[in-house]
């Protein structure tokens, strides 16, 4: 793998490394626990290389991950390392290596214990006892201290980069078709779109307070959340809630932050595959202090020193970009990085993938070039973003001849979401037109607009890229939504709840076109 010589680890190894750490617990990697597919053995389950083992060998998935763990460790961890992952996880691969060399059974069993803490305890007090039965210098033993925090996870991280190595590089795994499970699909289901988003993975820093302290002083908070956030996750993780085929590709650092990101974008079914991950960087943050009906101020921390994606690493994935029904795009990443994703998008012809931008946050230099804006087909933006886009000799701001401007450059359409309606600027024969608001005693949070975009996208796939009314409806009642879900955690609507509110609505809303 080109990535893993570069520095990148994919997202999908760090992913096994926390399947790995939770399944040594107690009797380690044991069957009972690879037999549940909806707890922590998943990751294990999912591999390809699981699937062909079971295909090759005509055992079931629990039986299949298990011995493509036990081979792994045998052909692709070396030294040390080997008898620690096979201490740590119980597998008993040396036992009768160990009772040849002399070693009394009763440490052989311990090595083999149902508590974690009894295998640790019977590895490190026979440390060169056991290198030497499989002939390896044993060096200085390390402390409890260290097994436990930096060995341990060290030793299951190779061995989950080694996991992923087999799932692209084994013979015959790219070739092996993981076998249908459950009732056939119907012939008629459409199968889902494919939705890339480009953009930018934080964590948020919450404090919901009554009142925004003055200058020189301090206020208490009232509640306090650690989140994942940016516009690039959002919208990503609200196109996988509309069931669409939602892919990420954003710079995570490789801290914990940067884990429990990559996790929540998992647990959401967001493909982390393309996920760039930066050795030895910061997790960059979002500080926020939020009032009880959603007003809210912010202060973004980038780190784009150490977290970014440049243009190469576009290129590295642009054959998967070309490939999809519509590409998600925020200003969270490099001027040029965006303005290549666009290029990109379109040399692929009549079939390229639909383009649709949002412009948070706005860049500070001269924006981007006319021939990008050109490439847009959609750009979802607030009023207050439109500034940089003015139009020559206009020196009061007006976001009317601004949107208008933006069509003269190639832009398709213009959505400009405000006070839970949307204005929509069009250069097709819809031209200009406002969707009503769904009122809501919250004010529109700043997921809100992720919710239209990726409700925007579904739309466009679901109904042959044919923007009508209707459509824009669709896309500002999910917006509604996630204003009216705001204190929940993550407020992102399904299908469903879009549909709730529509048939719910107190007022009906009848397009032109209808």
């Amino acid at each position: 793998m080109a990535e893993l010589s570069r520095g990148w680890e994919p997202p999908s190894a760090l992913v096994l490394t926390h399947a790995l750490e939770k399944l040594r617990t107690r009797d380690g990697l044991s069957l009972a626990k690879m037999g549940d597919d909806r707890g922590q053995a998943g990751p294990l389950l999912e591999l390809h290389a699981t699937q062909r083992f079971a295909s090759v060998h005509r055992v079931d998935l629990a039986d299949a991950a298990l011995g493509v763990v036990k081979q792994c460790v045998l052909e692709t961890i070396d030294g040390t390392h080997r008898i620690v992952a096979d201490a740590t996880l119980a597998l008993g691969l040396f036992v009768d290596q160990y009772a040849r060399s002399g070693i009394h059974g009763k440490i052989v069993r311990a090595l083999g214990a149902d508590s974690l803490g009894v295998r640790r305890a019977a590895l490190l007090s026979n440390w060169p006892q056991l290198h030497a039965a499989l002939g390896l210098d044993s060096g200085t033993p390390p402390s409890d201290r260290t097994l436990r925090g930096t060995t341990e996870h060290d030793v299951l991280r190779e061995l989950a980069r080694q996991l992923i190595r087999w799932e692209v590089s084994s013979v015959g795994v790219r070739n092996f078709v993981k076998p249908e499970t459950g009732a056939p699909a119907p012939t008629n289901s459409r199968p889902r779109g494919r939705i890339i988003v480009v953009g930018g993975a934080v964590m948020d820093a919450t404090f919901r307070t009554k009142n925004l302290p003055q200058n020189e002083t301090s206020s208490e908070a009232y509640s306090f959340d650690l989140s994942p956030g940016g516009k690039g996750l959002s919208q990503a993780v609200a196109a996988a809630r509309l069931g669409l085929d939602a892919s990420l590709i954003a710079a995570i650092a490789d801290d914990r932050f940067g884990h429990e990101i990559i996790n929540y974008l998992h647990d959401e079914g967001v493909n982390t595959s393309l996920l760039k991950l930066i050795p030895r960087a910061r997790t960059p943050f979002t500080g926020i202090i939020e009032k009880e009906l959603g007003d809210s101020v912010a202060v973004n921390w980038r780190n784009q020193m150490e977290v970014h994606l440049g243009t190469s690493d576009i290129e590295d994935v642009s054959h998967k970009l070309v490939d999809c029904d519509a590409i998600l795009v925020t200003f969270e990443i490099p001027v040029e990085t965006m303005q290549r994703t666009l290029a990109l998008a379109h040399t692929v012809g009549k079939h390229r993938p639909l383009v649709i931008v949002t412009p948070g946050q706005p860049y500070t230099d001269d924006g981007i070039s006319g021939n990008s804006l050109a490439q847009i087909d959609y750009m979802v933006a607030h009023a207050w973003e439109l500034g940089r886009f003015s139009p020559p000799g206009q020196e009061r701001f007006d976001p009317d001849p601004v949107a208008r401007h933006l069509l003269a450059y190639g832009v398709e359409t213009l959505c400009v979401p405000s006070n839970g309606g949307c204005t929509i600027y069009s250069s097709t024969k819809l031209e200009t037109f406002t969707v009503p608001s769904f009122p809501s005693i919250y004010k529109e949070s700043s997921a809100a607009r992720d919710a239209f975009c990726a409700a925007l996208a579904a739309q466009l796939i679901d109904h042959d890229r044919i923007f009508t009314e209707e459509q824009a409806l669709w896309a500002t009642a999910a917006m509604a939504c996630a204003t009216a879900d705001f204190p929940l955690s993550n407020s992102m609507p399904t299908r469903q709840r879009v549909e709730a509110l529509l048939r719910r609505s107190r007022f009906a809303v009848s397009p032109q076109s209808s």
